[in-house]
């Protein structure tokens, strides 16, 4: 595409002086010029004399030359100032034109006061001097014969010519002062500021279709955030309406229906971003309000934020729902049963996904396995009526069938027969009775799960991943007319198992909303040897909205870009012709402007962005959202953890021998 200018270079005629000092002398010589000008003279008497009074007569006409010339001065200025739109924005043509569009405001009011002035002498008059009997024309004659009106006229005279001179006398003394400043404080401190400030303006203005180049793209953002101001949450907060945060563009809030809730239309959230850039600001606001409107809320934490943890306890007790603080890190204090009344299938589907020798492989080491799986079927399966935890279920096993019973034809204990006991005796997990997470969701509870590093397989790790599994079964086994319940994960790859990854596809159709917090989509890939974390991350990326914070990493950057779709821009290539002596034919210049197909929105920028400032994907169009913290109030106390009855044994059920055996197995 072809854009050809023609233009000439003026650049010798100085726009400030023609416009400051050129176009009022010119005025100026108009104004004497025509007094002496007989066919003026001889128009303006022609309009005199219609006007039966000396003053508009040739002998008087300067008055009346004056009113008339009046707005052709204005007209000019005006003319000068539209002449400084076709040049070359500096700061001093800038400050040139405000004054100009000012002083021509300034001397077209002038004239329409005087005019105004002398028209309400005659309507005065006239209602003075009218009366309902008589010719009118004979009273108009003697209104306009008194002395009242040519008292009026004298004042108007000397208005005008009074106003003439500070006009005059303003813009000579604009220019000295502009003179003086252009060698002073221009230079260092007046022109950098309105430089910026108008910079900011014009990048604030810029829309995102027609950005060219990252630069652009950053600057013009960077400006819509500094003019987006910090806000309250709550202040948005609808009862059939989710607020997620404020639209920079538009600055308008956005929100999702909360209609799509009941249809089970909702995506799951992906909020992704490095540390400290918003993530967290975004999960409290959103949790909180569901929280308020009745919902159930369950929290795995690896994290300790005391900050989420106060925020949903309090908005917790406004709503009058219970607060359940499941705390790994204090695994000597009795807390939860992790079964949680589960059914047969629900138990080997449980196990098989924490102890992965439960599951065939082919390998030698499938013929040990299946010792383990062996007493899985026949002995665990049947015994989970009624049992209060793990404990107690090993217990049952052990009095009703005998160690013997268990072990395999070389005369072991299976491996999951062993591993399982030394979880069952952890405290934490050791209750007799503990609250029903199934009853606790159904209630609208907030359950906060305080979760250790699972990055490393320890038993406490292990525990924290069977119980994750079974709250994520009860949800994936509910009714489906069952309330709807949001599960918040931070830190998500360290939970990332089979299970789960069928679960990101199939929670949404049993009403419940998944916010997975986590670095970067590829920190799902290799996140254990068993699980396709490739297989993880296109689930998300597919069954999910995404709001995407600060990604310093220029390739993780470069793959959410692609995320955000395309659009095609015109790069201006400006050509500048010359002649056969290599001289520029200084009158024409030829700009070609190229298509070119770029992503939405840069990897530079989502490199870049602000704190609190995020990339909203998969729910409508592309868009910058600013989110902010919800803040709960200063009084807040910091929870208790939740406390079960420990469990107990009746020393007539317990076999001391037996556990000495089991103890030297281990």
């Amino acid at each position: 595409m072809k854009n050809q200018n023609i233009s000439r270079n003026r650049s010798t005629i100085s726009i400030t002086f023609y416009l400051a000092v050129s176009l009022p002398i010119i005025s100026c010589i108009v104004i004497l010029l025509s007094y002496n000008i007989d066919e003026l003279d001889m128009v303006l008497s022609t309009i005199s004399s219609l006007v039966d009074y000396s003053g508009f007569k040739t002998d008087g006409g300067w008055y009346f030359r004056l009113l008339l010339l009046l707005p052709v001065i204005s007209i000019s200025h005006y003319i000068g100032f539209k002449m400084l739109q076709n040049q070359e924005t500096t700061f001093e043509i800038q400050l040139l034109q405000g004054l100009s569009i000012t002083l021509y405001t300034i001397i077209i009011s002038i004239f329409f006061i005087g005019v105004g002035w002398v028209l309400a002498v005659y309507v005065t008059r006239a209602f003075s001097y009218m009366h309902f009997f008589g010719n009118p024309i004979e009273r108009f004659n003697q209104i306009i014969s008194v002395n009242p009106y040519l008292k009026a006229y004298d004042l108007l005279s000397n208005y005008i010519w009074t106003n003439i001179a500070i006009f005059y006398i303003a813009l000579l003394v604009f220019i000295i002062i502009q003179f003086v400043l252009s060698k002073t404080l221009y230079a260092k401190k007046i022109e950098p500021f309105f430089a910026g400030h108008i910079s900011h303006k014009a990048n604030k203005n810029m829309k995102n279709e027609g950005l060219t180049s990252s630069e652009q793209e950053y600057n013009s953002l960077m400006s819509r955030v500094k003019d987006t101001k910090k806000y309250l949450p709550t202040k948005y907060f609808k009862k059939d309406q989710t607020f997620i945060a404020k639209d920079v563009d538009t600055n308008k809030p956005v929100y999702i229906d909360d209609g799509e809730l009941f249809r089970k239309e909702l995506p799951h959230f992906a909020i992704i971003g490095a540390s400290g850039k918003g993530k967290g600001s975004f999960s409290q606001t959103f949790l909180c309000q569901m929280v308020l409107k009745g919902y159930p809320v369950v929290v795995f934490d690896p994290n300790d934020d005391t900050h989420m943890m106060k925020n949903l306890k309090d908005n917790a007790e406004k709503s009058n729902r219970n607060f359940h603080w499941i705390n790994f890190k204090e695994y000597l204090t009795p807390q939860i049963d992790v079964l949680q009344k589960c059914n047969p299938y629900e138990f080997e589907e449980l196990i098989s996904s924490v102890f992965p020798y439960i599951e065939y492989k082919d390998s030698d080491g499938n013929y040990h396995n299946q010792f383990s799986r062996d007493v899985v079927f026949n002995y665990y399966v049947h015994e989970l009526d009624n049992v209060e935890c793990m404990y107690d279920l090993h217990q049952k096993i052990f009095n009703k069938y005998g160690e013997d019973a268990l072990k395999s034809p070389n005369g072991e204990l299976p491996q999951f027969v062993n591993e399982f006991l030394s979880l069952s005796k952890r405290l934490m997990v050791k209750v007799s009775k503990s609250i029903s997470i199934k009853e606790a969701i159904e209630a609208g509870d907030v359950i906060y799960i305080s979760c250790p590093r699972l990055n490393k397989r320890t038993e406490l790790a292990v525990l924290c991943s069977m119980f994750m599994m079974r709250v994520v079964q009860i949800l994936q086994y509910r009714d489906e007319d069952s309330k709807h319940v949001f599960m918040f994960m931070d830190e998500f790859p360290s939970f990332a198992n089979l299970l789960v990854k069928e679960s990101i596809e199939q929670l949404r159709k049993k009403a419940c909303t998944m916010l997975i917090n986590m670095t970067s989509f590829e920190s799902l890939v290799g996140i254990r040897t068993d699980v396709d974390g490739q297989a993880v991350m296109n689930a998300i990326i597919t069954n999910s909205i995404k709001l995407i914070y600060q990604q310093p990493n220029r390739k993780i950057s470069k793959s959410i870009s692609d995320m955000t779709g395309t659009k095609v821009v015109y790069k201006e290539n400006k050509v500048i012709k010359r002649n056969s002596a290599m001289k520029e034919i200084e009158e024409v210049t030829e700009t070609i402007k190229v298509p070119v197909e770029v992503n939405v929105f840069s990897a530079t920028l989502i490199e870049n962005l602000p704190s609190n400032v995020a990339l909203m994907l998969s729910y409508g169009l592309p868009r910058i959202v600013q989110t902010e913290v919800f803040k709960y109030a200063p009084d807040v106390k910091f929870p208790t953890v939740l406390q079960a009855e420990p469990y107990s044994v009746n020393d007539s059920e317990t076999n001391s021998e037996d556990d000495n055996d089991i103890m030297g197995a281990l």
